[in-house]
């Protein structure tokens, strides 16, 4: 069996396997590097959304209206996206350390040094940001760490659940989306070294810079056994397990 993701630049990916459909942070309409536009998603099974960040959140609500896929955020990404319409049973709300399976995907939820903080019509809403670990099949293990600074427990979490992809964020925010970079290349590289996995998949990067050479020549240095897939927006990878 095999897993095939595409990258459509900042964090917003999909992952299809088993004929099902997982969008990561489908930033598209604030996505100057997103090729394809929002009425290109017809279909979705399931919509992780590591933080309420305009562009992480971005068009989840409206995917998963059009879809009616499930979405799964911490609990105030949920209560934005109820007060927009969309339908209780259609989005589940998740903390640190929660284990949920949705459709036959399991979804492990991990610690994440950021902040999520967002406008919901009158009100702002500060919640909890999110790292999942998703493994839509058996033997596929991915580590979203959305956005994050580094953290030391970034070991523990490698070793409590040896995630075999990693998508990790290298950079690139402040030409991208008005923000800071909070992982870096030169910390992006060590995280993946106390990750080990066998496959980084490099995010929230510009590809004008030259953020991706640099991190790719870091873990080449810090993790030999890591293969970097560096995608550029649309393009694929397909992962077979070993």
């Amino acid at each position: 069996m095999t897993t095939k993701f595409r990258f459509y630049g900042i964090s917003f990916l999909e992952i299809e396997t088993r004929g099902k459909k997982i969008i990561i942070d489908p930033c598209v309409e604030g996505n100057p590097l997103c090729p394809i536009k929002l009425d290109d998603i017809t279909k979705a099974d399931l919509i992780l959304v590591t933080h309420g960040a305009p562009d992480h959140m971005g068009n989840a609500i409206e995917i998963q209206k059009r879809t009616g896929a499930t979405l799964v955020s911490a609990p105030g990404v949920r209560e934005h996206a109820l007060r927009l319409g969309v339908a209780k049973e259609k989005a589940i709300s998740v903390l640190w350390g929660d284990f949920i399976e949705v459709k036959s995907i399991k979804i492990q939820c991990v610690e994440c040094r950021h902040i999520s903080f967002f406008k919901s019509g009158d009100i702002f809403i500060s919640d909890l940001p999110i790292s999942f670990i998703v493994s839509p099949e058996d033997g596929v293990r991915v580590y979203n760490l959305g956005d994050t600074a580094i953290f030391s427990d970034m070991k523990l979490i490698g070793e409590l659940y040896q995630p075999n992809i990693a998508l990790v964020p290298i950079g690139g925010a402040p030409k991208l989306t008005g923000g800071w970079t909070h992982l870096a290349p030169r910390e992006a590289s060590l995280a993946v070294q106390w990750v080990h996995p066998e496959i980084v998949i490099p995010t929230h990067f510009d590809p004008n810079s030259n953020e991706a050479k640099d991190f790719i020549g870091r873990v080449r240095s810090l993790s030999p056994i890591t293969k970097v897939i560096a995608l550029n927006p649309g393009e694929e990878f397909i992962y077979t397990p070993k």
